[in-house]
């Protein structure tokens, strides 16, 4: 069995994401809420510093020499690009990311509209906060480096806009502005191996969204997959990522965010039996020239609320 390291524990991946993976690798876990030894106490999980401490990284070195971590998934932004730096390849060990290049442009979304832009990918109109003094309303407003859905909303005019910057506590310069799109929204994972080659595509049609996707169905849709085949190929990701867009009524995909990473809509393709973590260390350095393999149309993920209590 393979052992692999996940961060992120206390997110909505687990514990489905554990139940599906558990049969066939050694699991172990961090997490910087120490609570989750008493969520989850037969894992094997370890309370790491934040992220943003300098000692996490060596943490996470710690753990791997200490168990013989095989493979490390990151599952949270702000690591992403240390992890690939600084733990890929240490003690043998492959990190599921992509390259820190691709991850940098992902997690800088201003960059990412005007590379999509050139590219001829997508496009939507946007600017950081300070560069304009007057827009059309309504607006999209989100934080031009931020994680996932934090931070993003729809302002309808300047007393909404300046009440973001107050309530949100950023600063124009920190911020970037959309033109506001209507369509249909869609999160879509894809398996991208270390040369490059789409492994797997799983398109889901979100339903409702609070922050992470709640409600959502797999779908079949040969635009979005076509779109998803140019991303790959022109920004060169060599790893897993989830493409967020809306598609217009009339067909023109207007692609918003780009997560360098499994997303929380994984589980997904993990209750088709789509194991997308296996796919891409199955293919490592392999050649895979086929058609993605792609979930059945018709899944529904419905999130729910759950209580749990344990007394210590």
């Amino acid at each position: 069995m393979q052992k692999i390291l996940l961060s992120g524990l206390g997110g909505s991946l687990f514990p489905y994401l554990h139940d599906k993976l558990s049969s066939k690798y050694q699991l172990y876990y961090v997490d910087s809420d120490f609570l989750l030894t008493s969520l989850y106490p037969t894992y094997s999980f370890f309370p790491a510093p934040s992220v943003g401490d300098p000692s996490y990284i060596e943490f996470i070195k710690e753990i791997i020499l200490k168990f013989g971590i095989d493979v490390y998934v990151p599952l949270i932004d702000e690591e992403l690009i240390k992890a690939k730096l600084e733990v890929d390849g240490f003690n043998n060990v492959k990190v599921l990311t992509p390259t820190p290049d691709f991850c940098e442009l992902s997690l800088n979304k201003f960059q990412l509209m005007k590379k999509l832009n050139e590219k001829g990918i997508s496009t939507i109109n946007s600017w950081i906060g300070n560069d304009l003094s007057e827009w059309s309303f309504p607006i999209f407003v989100k934080p031009i480096s931020g994680r996932g859905s934090r931070g993003i909303k729809k302002i309808d005019n300047k007393q909404q806009l300046n009440a973001y910057y107050l309530l949100e506590g950023y600063s124009p310069n920190e911020i970037l502005i959309q033109e506001f799109i209507s369509g249909t929204e869609y999160t879509i994972g894809a398996t991208v191996n270390n040369l490059n080659n789409l492994i797997s595509v799983s398109i889901k049609r979100v339903i409702r969204k609070k922050g992470i996707t709640q409600i959502a169905v797999t779908e079949k849709n040969e635009f979005i997959t076509n779109l998803v085949k140019q991303v790959v190929k022109e920004l060169k990701p060599c790893g897993p990522i989830n493409i967020q867009l809306f598609l217009t009524a009339d067909n023109q995909v207007k692609l918003f965010e780009i997560n360098p990473r499994f997303s929380t809509t994984t589980v997904m393709s993990y209750a088709d039996d789509i194991d997308e973590i296996g796919l891409f260390l199955e293919n490592f350095n392999i050649e895979f020239s086929q058609d993605p393999i792609q979930p059945r149309a018709g899944i529904t993920l419905h999130r729910r609320w759950e209580n749990v209590f344990y007394v210590k």
